[in-house]
């Protein structure tokens, strides 16, 4: 049996039984099928939904969990998922991990009325929701509560709102910081700051390059998943990205050109008009 099998269809019978949850859809790679490596669950994957709730403060505790029969959680905290524009809940358990993305059922209801009046593409902020909702249900999902009601409005988005991506400029204003944050990090090297500069090389310029692969493989039509998910199955290729540095200086010196130098690899292929700048 994979690990925490029993988690999924604890969650889903709660769902059913509360009437403040009126959709439970189900994401990510317990909802696909396939091999591992192709986004497919495996023996360490989570739970993963999307709650569409008329009582989003229910999740603000861990007390709801008593009603799934899963107990006392060994961790538990509510924080902004990935795209910054929904409450994420992620939970340890004994028997393995499982993540709610929160939608209040009001504000999904305002964006159903939009698409099926034809101005969810016109307004803004609608179609950056609707897109970053799309991003996550196209990974693969599974309608499991409110399929009549919302079955057809989750393939719509689906099949309407392209995933977000970068333009051009944006890819520019990512390099432009990345060279910034190159020469902090070398200074840091050089004044023998090696935890600062180890800690900036990770959070700063190997996420930069994490990004600019992201953009390539999509803008390619390459697979590929945010945060750099499943990369080493996807491509050989991925070891350009990797960091390996210790906190010393030759290390440390020798893993920001790497970065660097990805950098400039994916940018020819991204914007080739941009330059690498005398620094």
């Amino acid at each position: 049996m994979v690990r925490g099998d029993a988690i999924g269809p604890a969650v889903m019978r709660w769902a059913e039984s509360d009437a403040a949850v009126h959709a439970l859809v189900l994401i990510g790679s317990r909802a696909q099928a396939g091999e591992p490596g192709s986004g497919a669950a495996d023996e360490f994957s989570d739970w993963d939904f999307q709650v569409v709730t008329a009582r989003p403060e229910q999740f603000a505790t861990s007390a709801w969990l008593a009603a799934t029969g899963l107990g006392a959680p060994l961790a538990y905290v509510a924080r902004l998922g990935r795209l910054g524009m929904a409450t994420k809940i992620s939970v340890v358990v004994p028997e393995g991990e499982l993540d709610l993305v929160l939608i209040p059922a009001g504000r999904l209801r305002l964006a159903k009325l939009l698409l099926q009046l034809g101005l969810a593409s016109r307004l803004a902020a609608a179609r950056q929701a609707l897109s970053g909702l799309a991003l996550v249900l196209r990974g693969g999902h599974r309608v499991v509560k409110g399929e009549r009601e919302w079955g057809t409005f989750f393939q719509r988005v689906v099949d309407e709102f392209p995933a977000p991506g970068l333009d051009d400029q944006a890819v520019r204003s990512l390099a432009e910081g990345f060279v910034c944050d190159y020469v902090s990090t070398k200074h840091k090297v050089e004044r023998g700051e090696f935890l600062a500069a180890q800690r900036w090389l990770h959070h700063q310029l190997a996420e930069v390059n994490f990004q600019l692969l992201h953009e390539l493989r999509q803008r390619t039509g390459a697979p590929s998943f945010p945060d750099a998910r499943r990369l080493e199955f996807l491509t050989a290729d991925a070891g350009r990205c990797a960091v390996n540095a210790a906190p010393t200086s030759a290390s440390l010196g020798s893993a920001v050109e790497k970065s660097a130098a990805t950098l400039r690899e994916l940018m020819a292929v991204l914007v080739p008009a941009w330059r690498w700048p005398d620094v």
